[in-house]
């Protein structure tokens, strides 16, 4: 073999070196598939422990569920549903503030998520923030209209602080793409009931029931607001569907008919003038609620129409040894010894009652015109005038005032 001079030694040398270098190191395209296939690794198994962390979530083990899912953040952290499914642990567990900071992580990684949004609309709403968690509920909605929860989360909550006008032009736009929607409807219904509009909170109440025909509380609110709206025949019916439902879900057993339903019935039959049921009706009240004030108040009412004092009587005694001093229930005994002919004893009934209420204008005028049947002019007026302050729309006595000064 040839020697080689000491130069070209190192020249071998050296392009020997550079050969073991350059097929030693990992070119670059290796180490980016190894970095992707550490991601893939830590996002697989962050998935499991996510899933995880939902199973626990649901069965209310949250202890665990914060565990997993805090698992499952620190192998990845950029995934917004964790951080979402942490607050939401939080959240269950009134840990508010920091289950806003996870929501508010959620939302920094991933702006069109639209959960955390609702989500966090609910920690302001319980926070008392009201105009920050209807922004929440909004922009949740805005993400994902789908969602109606997100929609009736915000009108339920602008109902709620008496904003009206905008919860109705919230909910009309999108009435038509959620029209087979009960509790769209119901809430309408509560917009109209609250601002006095009684015969259209009843048709929203009436489209309510037509698509969830067992929901009972809006049953309840579809009468009153047929009642309010004077429509008793209406009212009437709908209450004996309501009562006829509830025998036949009794399946043969006694049925429990709620007082609302049995006090609508009732009151409908009086005001249509039909007194003896209306009486027969508020006697099956009181039996099945012997506590219920108002139904001692509609019974001795109705009893005084039909002319049974006897009955009235018991009734509102009755309704007296529950409440001695009720003024209402004070001033109809009175009115039951007024019809049956002593005004005398009348009079000690309602001025007890205004005794026990000096701001019932029921009572005053009750005494005042009691007293101006026996004579006592000077004291029925100074009645009358004190009925009339705390009144100033009673009829009534307004017109008694006016025949006494003539």
């Amino acid at each position: 073999m040839r020697n080689l001079s000491l130069p070209a030694l190192f020249t071998v040398a050296s392009l020997a070196a550079g050969t073991l270098v350059t097929g030693c190191a990992p070119r670059a395209t290796g180490v980016e598939a190894r970095r992707e296939a550490d991601t893939r690794f830590r996002r697989t198994t962050s998935l499991v422990s996510f899933d995880q962390a939902k199973q626990a979530f649901e069965s209310g083990d949250l202890e665990r569920a914060r565990k997993e899912v805090k698992a499952a953040i620190a192998r990845s952290d950029g995934e917004a549903q964790y951080w979402t499914l942490l607050g939401r642990i939080e959240l269950e567990a009134s840990q508010l503030e920091r289950a806003i900071e996870a929501f508010d992580d959620a939302i920094e990684r991933d702006p069109n998520l639209a959960e955390p949004h609702y989500y966090k609309g609910i920690v302001q709403q319980r926070w008392g923030a009201v105009d920050k968690a209807i922004a929440d509920y909004e922009r949740a909605f805005e993400l994902d209209s789908s969602r109606i929860a997100y929609l009736l989360a915000c009108a339920e909550l602008l109902v709620a602080d008496r904003r009206l006008d905008e919860a109705r032009e919230l909910l009309l736009p999108k009435l038509a793409h959620f029209e087979h929607n009960a509790a769209m409807h119901e809430l309408l219904g509560d917009v109209s009931r609250l601002r006095g509009e009684h015969v259209a909170a009843s048709r929203s109440y009436e489209r309510a029931l037509a698509i969830e025909p067992s929901a009972p509380l809006i049953g309840e609110k579809l009468l009153a607001s047929l009642f309010r709206a004077g429509e008793w025949q209406s009212c009437l019916e709908a209450a004996r569907r309501s009562r006829a439902a509830a025998n036949v879900s009794a399946n043969g057993h006694v049925p429990v008919v709620s007082v609302d339903i049995l006090r609508h019935e009732g009151r409908s039959l009086a005001m249509l003038g039909r007194h003896e049921e209306a009486r027969t009706v508020f006697a099956e009240q009181v039996r099945s609620y012997p506590e219920d004030l108002g139904a001692w108040r509609d019974l001795t009412i109705a009893s005084i129409e039909m002319g049974d004092f006897a009955r009235a009587r018991s009734a509102a005694d009755r309704l007296l040894e529950l409440a001695s001093k009720d003024s209402r229930g004070l001033t109809l005994r009175g009115l039951v010894a007024e019809r049956s002919g002593d005004l005398d004893g009348a009079v000690r009934w309602y001025q007890s009652a205004v005794g026990a209420d000096p701001k019932d204008a029921d009572a005053a005028a009750a005494l005042g015109l009691a007293l101006r049947k026996i004579g006592r002019c000077e004291e029925a007026d100074a009645s009358l005038r004190r009925a009339l302050e705390l009144d100033p729309d009673f009829t009534l006595v307004a017109n008694a005032l006016e025949a006494s000064d003539e």
